[in-house]
């Protein structure tokens, strides 16, 4: 006959720790049955404290994912640019807010039963303070989790949202926030009650009466509103677009910006004066920029304003894997780029519109009711559907790989019409670059020089193509038109080994003349030549920091004149010249010299608060972006690494 085996005592403690909980009411509610399941299994307090930890973290992620996320679409515009993203980075912070709250509510929970063993030391009143650590403990959770909703509350939705909402978003507020707090308080009571020989007469769940329930509530919603009340008066409110006047004489303005023109090569090699006739005439000399990057740089002149404002701030940036849109350079970003590369979620990405918090001079148009088109600029991808024309700077490499737009050019109708006339705008910008370089004009240049300058030749020429077919389509107010060929030139051909012989650096100079001939053909025919007024910016490119023009010609600008400016003038100046008003909070100003007497007089300058802050952009994508290949595209041609 086989011995009987002994009682199992560990279990009868379970199931009078069962017990206790059930008379005490601790198994009552729905949250307190899930957060205390474990109990029914586990054994030792340390086993009850992770699993009712794990629980609890389980049930913050599931209430603070999502309202972190919400959050985070005003913080990093960037970062979430469509449901897809939201649902992507809800996921992300519900698993850092479940492990945080997990690791919290665990170490509360070992304390109180580590305090518990200093009974037989301190007598009967400890498990008084026992329960005082657990409900202080809920009670820091509550308050936390109510300024941090509240604040997240108060940062997306920086306008002045309804009375209704607020109230609702404040009750939600609170409601997830009792209820973790309630839950950490109840899971550090019960370990401690699980302890082996404790007998203490512990209380009831604390807070189980309605009237608990509502005075907590009450004071946790009276927290919030003052919370609430007191960040409201140092927000900056989202104000409303104003309705702009446009006082115009009715001519078209064209804007022509080549990137990598350097005024002192040109001012001194031998066949490059007088290509440009009007740069020595009616211009405003820019002081040399912050920085070569060329996305913060053109972003800069956009907005007339600061890239600390505007948001772009390189032209290499990161992006999360699983989303499509890219960290910028706030605080938040950082923190979240620090994490994310430790666990090693970030991919390279090229800098986009959504990362951009300011409008752009031909955005303030196009908003003002004129027709504009944009061609090639910086950091104009995902293309905005909106009234504008906008081929992007992923434009040229999805017209040459075709299929389905990825919001590459808006309005999608421009891009079906581009993609039937690729290949006659390919055919005739291959003639404009032969016309320009043919053999007799590089006579004597090394072939990888000649294929340097053919390559960055044909893409302006192409751009220029592009350009000038829509402006024969559209009726435009205003084409802006981005040319990067000889920045392109210019880095590959002096940007490499500082030990290149004499001989090969006299050819690559030689080559860059050629260039600038190529570019004075090209600028001043084609779309150089349309009507209206026109603004050649130029700029000196990646090499160095150097000095900057902004030419001007066309009715009601001098005839000649020489003033200088900085690179936050021009986009006030361009914006006088379309007969819109100038924000008083961009950082430039109207360089009123370069206009006649007379159009300053029947034109004066106006001037408006703001134009607004940029709000969320509508943009139609459909098919596998080209981030990959628009990387190996910039790398190929020397901008990233």
């Amino acid at each position: 006959m086989s011995p009987v085996p002994p009682p199992d005592v560990s279990d009868s403690r379970v199931d009078e720790l069962r017990q206790r909980l059930r008379a005490l009411g601790y198994l009552d509610a729905g949250v307190d049955r899930f957060v205390l399941g474990g109990v029914r299994q586990a054994r030792r307090p340390g086993v009850i404290a992770l699993v009712a930890s794990i629980r609890i973290g389980i049930l913050a992620g599931v209430l603070l994912g999502p309202a972190a996320a919400v959050g985070l679409i005003a913080r990093i515009p960037g970062l979430i640019t469509g449901p897809r993203d939201a649902i992507v980075s809800a996921l992300y912070l519900g698993v850092f807010f479940g492990v945080s709250v997990t690791i919290m509510s665990f170490a509360v929970a070992i304390v109180a039963s580590w305090s518990a063993t200093r009974r037989s030391a301190l007598g009967r009143r400890l498990s008084r303070h026992v329960r005082a650590l657990s409900i202080g403990a809920g009670v820091v959770v509550t308050a936390g989790s109510v300024a941090y909703l509240t604040l997240w509350w108060r940062t997306a939705n920086a306008g002045s949202p309804s009375f209704g909402w607020t109230v609702f978003a404040l009750g939600v507020a609170v409601v997830i926030s009792l209820t973790l707090g309630h839950a950490v308080t109840v899971t550090a009571l019960v370990v401690t009650m699980a302890r082996p020989g404790e007998q203490s007469a512990f209380p009831k769940v604390p807070g189980r009466s309605w009237k608990a329930s509502l005075a907590g509530s009450a004071i946790a919603f009276v927290g919030a509103s003052a919370l609430l009340f007191a960040v409201a008066g140092e927000a900056t409110h989202d104000q409303q677009h104003p309705a702009l006047t446009v006082a115009s004489s009715g001519i078209p303005v064209v804007v022509l910006a080549i990137d990598g023109f350097d005024l002192q090569f040109y001012e001194r090699a031998p066949l490059t004066r007088g290509l440009f006739p009007g740069l020595e005439r009616t211009r405003a000399d820019l002081a040399p920029s912050d920085s070569t990057d060329p996305a913060r740089l053109w972003t800069t002149i956009a907005t007339g304003v600061q890239p600390g404002v505007h948001g772009v701030t390189t032209l290499e940036t990161r992006r999360i894997a699983g989303l499509a849109g890219t960290l910028g350079a706030s605080s938040t970003s950082q923190v979240i780029g620090v994490a994310s590369d430790v666990l090693r979620l970030t991919r390279p990405a090229i800098a986009n519109t959504f990362g951009r918090r300011v409008k752009t001079f031909w955005e303030v148009a196009e908003e003002a009711g004129l027709r504009t088109a944009v061609v090639n600029w910086w950091a104009t991808w995902p293309a905005a559907a909106s009234g504008g024309i906008v081929v992007s700077d992923r434009a040229v490499l999805r017209l040459e790989r075709g299929g389905a737009l990825d919001a590459e050019v808006s309005p999608v109708e421009m891009y079906d019409r581009l993609r039937s006339q690729w290949s006659s705008i390919q055919d005739a910008a291959r003639r404009d670059v032969r016309s320009s370089m043919s053999r007799e004009a590089l006579f004597g240049i090394p072939g990888g020089v000649k294929s340097t300058l053919t390559r960055s030749a044909e893409l302006d020429a192409t751009v220029a193509q592009v350009a000038e077919r829509i402006a024969a389509e559209a009726n435009l107010d205003l084409l802006v038109v981005y040319l990067p060929g000889l920045d392109i030139a210019q880095h590959t051909l002096l940007g490499g080994d500082p030990g290149t012989p004499p001989s090969e650096l006299n050819d690559r100079l030689a080559a860059l003349e050629r260039y600038y001939a190529f570019l004075s053909r090209l600028t001043t025919g084609s779309v150089g030549n349309l009507t209206g007024r026109l603004f050649l910016i130029a700029q000196p490119g990646r090499l160095h920091q150097g000095s900057g023009r902004m030419v001007v010609r066309g009715p009601g600008f001098r005839e000649v004149t020489r003033i200088p400016g900085t690179v936050l003038d021009v986009a006030p100046t361009i914006l006088h010249a379309l007969g819109l008003p100038m924000a008083r909070d961009l950082e430039g100003n109207v360089l009123r010299e370069l206009f006649t007497p007379e159009s300053l007089t029947r034109f004066p300058v106006r001037y408006v608060g703001t134009y607004g802050q940029r709000g969320a952009i509508s943009v139609a994508r459909g098919s596998q972006p080209l981030d990959q290949e628009m990387i190996e595209r910039l790398r190929s041609l020397g901008y990233v690494r």
